[in-house]
């Protein structure tokens, strides 16, 4: 039996590690699991956010997956979605997982629910170009 994926999420542990890992959307695609803080975040998707890390040339350099609690980001979560986007009252989300995909301070996309297809899509419309290096 193959062992079992890793969650390859950092989790955001405050105000300072939300910004900084804000700051990074200008050179990678930031994709946010935003969850209720008793649910934890979606490790039914682990094996989806593995096998884009393994299947994606320089993932590292293109791709960053953040696992964000609703009780302590709601506020900095409800920036990041565009004027004619809103999430809606992050207090009232219940268990079902959202994922915020996020380039350039912004949300580009969301996928409600566990739902795989819909997310390796969504990562390869706004996942970043490869440049090779000179």
């Amino acid at each position: 039996m193959p062992p079992a994926a890793t969650n390859p999420s950092v989790v955001i542990t405050d105000d300072d590690h939300f910004d900084s890992c804000l700051a990074k959307s200008n050179d990678l695609l930031l994709l946010i699991d935003v969850h209720q803080d008793w649910s934890g975040p979606c490790e039914t998707l682990t094996p989806t956010f593995s096998r884009l890390m393994m299947d994606t040339e320089k993932a590292d350099s293109r791709l960053l997956f953040l696992s964000a609690e609703i009780p302590k980001f709601a506020a900095k979560v409800q920036e990041l979605a565009s004027d004619d986007a809103k999430l809606g009252d992050m207090s009232e989300k219940g268990c079902l997982p959202l994922f915020l995909a996020v380039r350039f301070g912004k949300a580009v996309g969301m996928v409600e629910g566990a739902n795989a297809p819909a997310l390796v899509a969504l990562v390869k419309e706004q996942i970043p170009n490869f440049v090779e290096e000179e």
